[in-house]
């Protein structure tokens, strides 16, 4: 909402400035026309014959005023206007408003102005020019005389004509200043509306424009597959929140990215592995039988010699094949688990006494050492939990000491859980690499592990699988003397709550 907000602020300000701007001309524009404002309209039936030609003059206030005047005197007392004084005064008066009076008594003159004269009027021409007009109110002697002329009777009943001279030049000048003033103004008023036009114009772009092109080339960087960018804004408004969203979401698909060049890599390593893997027991296998179907075991000794190759390679194939099945289920969050109640201490008791022939053929030692409240029960799946302590010890033995290996898996109490150490005094991990053990398909020293069996995957699985049991998983080592790996499961407080959780895995088995 607040780019609105800024819309309608913009747009209240530059209403108000127009208004303001509005008021300022208004006012310069009242002032130029005082100038003017002396002069008013000529007669009405001036105003009716000129306006059909397609203008309007102006004469000035003064000659109204002695329009008016000389109308009354003719109204009231038309006598006085054959008092030459008087005239002579009325003259003076409309004399100092460019103007000048005429009488005339029976088509004779019987006043003349000298303003007339000055204006290069002689009496005769402008007697005959009056003559030529008898019915004429307004005369138009030229561009910028006119004559305006009263009829009237003399006191003995003799025909009069009173004429008002008016030189409007002065008058045209004003109005011709007037009229570029307001010119000026309206194009200053002008000026003004386009930069406050402009000054807001940037403002928004700034505002909304560059972030959003900011944006655009951002989204045509990510078309192109370019994650290498910064979107940089401080906006607390809807473009900043877009444009934050937009940084988010381009560090997600950078991470999505180098997640998914990771996983490439890590796929064309499984492959790698697995043909490798796959290969060298399947030529074995291929090998010996050929050898059997030859003949060449002589003995009994020898043949049975073959055929427990053969079966080790197998064992090793199913075990590659099973991790990978696992790795599946894993990916897909389709591990199922089957949540009981365990003695963790039996538990690891009968594991250790299962693994004591594997190992005792490897020529491993396996011991076992508790110290753990019998009746403190964990939570946890037994077949994925073995497979957890399973691949830690395939683990350690494939990193096996050369002289005298031994593993121990060490069962110890803590607060809210059960801990599990599996130690082994094999070649130990580089400190470097050590956190990166518990990664899909890490192998820590490719070249020391080429010859041993495994794809990186056991450390992995086993990691997804304890915290899958919201357990934790660790490791410690130290290179030439071995690694403990640790791990933990929750203990049961809840028994209400296991037995209920038991009673439903117990459906779900039976479904």
């Amino acid at each position: 909402m607040i780019i609105r907000k800024q819309l309608w602020l913009s747009n209240f300000i530059t209403i108000i400035i127009t208004i303001f701007l509005l008021i300022i001309v208004s006012i310069l524009i009242g002032r130029n026309y005082q100038n003017i404002s002396r002069f008013g309209l000529p007669p009405k039936d001036f105003v009716r014959e000129e306006a059909s030609r397609g203008y309007l003059d102006l004469l000035e206030r003064e000659i109204r005023i002695a329009d008016r005047v000389v109308n009354r005197v003719i109204r009231e007392s038309p006598e006085v206007l054959e008092d030459i004084k008087y005239i002579q005064q009325l003259d003076a008066f409309m004399n100092a408003s460019n103007g000048g009076i005429i009488i005339r008594k029976n088509n004779e003159i019987l006043y003349y102005s000298l303003f007339l004269s000055s204006l290069d009027l002689d009496e005769e021409t402008m007697n005959s020019q009056i003559q030529s007009f008898p019915n004429k109110k307004i005369i138009n002697f030229s561009k910028n005389i006119y004559l305006e002329k009263l009829d009237f009777r003399f006191s003995d009943e003799s025909k009069g004509e009173a004429l008002i001279v008016s030189d409007v030049t002065s008058t045209l000048e004003n109005l011709a200043q007037f009229r570029y003033s307001v010119f000026i103004i309206l194009i200053l008023f002008l000026i003004a509306i386009v930069i406050i036009s402009t000054i807001t114009t940037y403002i928004l772009s700034k505002n909304i424009v560059k972030p959003l092109t900011q944006l655009e080339n951002a989204a045509l960087q990510i078309r192109k597959g370019n994650y290498d960018f910064k979107i940089n804004t401080t906006a607390k408004d809807e473009i900043g929140d877009l444009s934050r969203t937009f940084e988010e979401t381009r560090k997600q698909l950078k991470e999505t990215e180098k997640i998914k060049r990771k996983y490439d890599n890590n796929r064309n390593e499984l492959i790698s592995n697995i043909s490798h893997d796959l290969k060298t027991p399947i030529t074995t296998i291929k090998g010996y039988i050929e050898g059997i179907i030859d003949g060449i075991p002589s003995s009994k000794e020898k043949k049975d010699k073959y055929l427990k190759t053969i079966y080790q390679n197998t064992v090793n194939m199913e075990s590659l094949i099973n991790e990978l099945f696992q790795l599946s289920e894993l990916e897909l969050k389709e591990l199922p688990l089957n949540f009981v109640s365990i003695d963790i201490k039996a538990y690891l008791t009968d594991c250790v006494e299962e693994l004591k022939f594997y190992l005792a053929e490897k020529g491993i030692t396996l011991k076992f050492d508790a110290d753990y409240h019998e009746k403190e029960m964990v939570y946890a799946d037994r077949e994925k939990i073995k497979r957890v302590i399973l691949n830690i010890i395939n683990n350690a033995v494939n990193h096996k000491a050369s002289i005298d290996p031994a593993i121990t898996i060490k069962l110890t109490e803590k607060k809210e859980e059960a801990q599990i150490e599996i130690w082994d005094n094999g070649q130990g991990i580089p400190e470097k690499s050590l956190n990166n053990i518990f990664e899909r398909f890490y192998k820590a020293d490719k070249a020391r592990s080429a010859n041993s069996s495994g794809t990186g995957l056991g450390l992995y699985i086993a990691k997804e699988i304890v915290m899958s049991h919201e357990g934790r998983i660790w490791a410690k080592s130290q290179e030439g003397k071995g690694t403990s790996i640790f791990f933990t499961l929750k203990k049961i407080h809840d028994f209400s709550k296991m037995i209920k959780t038991e009673k439903n895995n117990e459906k779900n088995i039976n479904y």
